[in-house]
């Protein structure tokens, strides 16, 4: 039963153009790994972050969704061009894809400390969706081939970022291209879906209690054909190096993170706890993040600004 449930969720999820859903990954400490979402973000760090994370979803179902990121990027010596790259492996019961990401960033210097940069990401990646072991109730939906396909899209992002010291605010369109998914001749619509993200966060500092840092902050997610999804986050940040967070995403889940820092590595985990109607077929989600800030002066700034 729960399989046929997951595989009723993978096609009105990806296969129709009238949903309510969400086509990117999901990521639940997206405060760490924001370069993920938006591009324009290459290069605005003061070292060179490179970051692993594993992001598993719907704990208890069969084949949830499943998502494996690397990433890293960098400022450039003239101190206006960022670049990076991303690899991604998302599964999600029969479908899978893998996916490079090409990143480049111009950064105009508003004054010594506030900037504003643009991103942009040339995206390629393999789309498979494997029917061989599909059990199914009814057998001559013209939707269902009983093999593996595979295809090649092409797509790209745009992202505009403006930061300071204690501030970053950004806006992203994602799938700009809305490519077509050439996996099944049955079908005239598997169209990639245009999604776009706002995101803003600042933190607090307070000269009594210099070792105690806040930040709240806020994204939302959104399609040209769903209603907006917000998350609303808050983070407590201890000498810099420990901190302990938490996320509410409406109508979906409570988030809450811990992670630490020793030198230039650092170590996050992530736990959704589900209170959607998929709450009874799942414990919830997890989420771990594993990075290096390469090139960080620990000794003058351990922040993550």
């Amino acid at each position: 039963m729960k399989r046929f449930l997951l595989i009723f969720a993978f096609f009105s999820f990806a296969l129709t153009s009238v949903l309510y859903a969400q086509q990117l990954p999901l990521y639940s400490q997206y405060m760490m790994n924001d370069f993920f979402i938006n591009p324009a973000i290459a290069g605005s760090k003061d070292y060179s972050p490179v970051l692993l994370s594993i992001h598993k979803q719907w704990i208890g179902i069969n084949d949830s969704p499943s998502t494996q990121t690397l990433s890293g990027h960098t400022m450039l010596s003239n101190n206006n061009v960022g670049i990076g790259a991303i690899i991604i492996n998302d599964g999600f019961g029969p479908e899978s894809r893998i996916g490079l990401h090409a990143i480049y960033s111009y950064h105009f210097h508003i004054d010594r400390l506030n900037k504003i940069s643009l991103g942009l990401s040339a995206i390629a990646f393999q789309y498979k969706m494997d029917q061989r072991f599909f059990n199914l109730t009814i057998y001559d939906d013209p939707a269902i081939t009983y093999m593996v396909e595979k295809t090649i899209v092409p797509d790209a992002t745009f992202g505009v970022y403006a930061y300071g010291k204690r501030y970053y605010a950004g806006i992203t369109a994602a799938q700009l291209f809305q490519s077509k998914l050439k996996i099944n001749r049955n079908l005239d619509d598997n169209t990639m879906v245009r999604h776009y993200f706002v995101m803003g966060g600042y933190k607090f500092v307070f000269p009594n209690s210099p070792q105690l840092e806040i930040e709240p902050s806020v994204l939302m997610k959104m399609t040209e054909i769903t209603p907006p999804q917000l998350d609303v986050n808050l983070k407590f940040y201890y000498d810099k190096d420990y901190w302990f967070g938490m996320s509410i995403r409406p109508g979906d889940a409570f988030v809450t993170a811990i992670g630490f820092k020793h030198n230039q590595y650092y170590f996050g985990y992530a736990y959704d706890f589900t209170f959607s109607d998929l709450s009874g077929y799942t414990f919830g989600s997890q989420e771990i993040i594993f990075g290096i800030n390469i090139g960080e002066n620990v000794r003058r700034s351990r922040s993550f600004f």
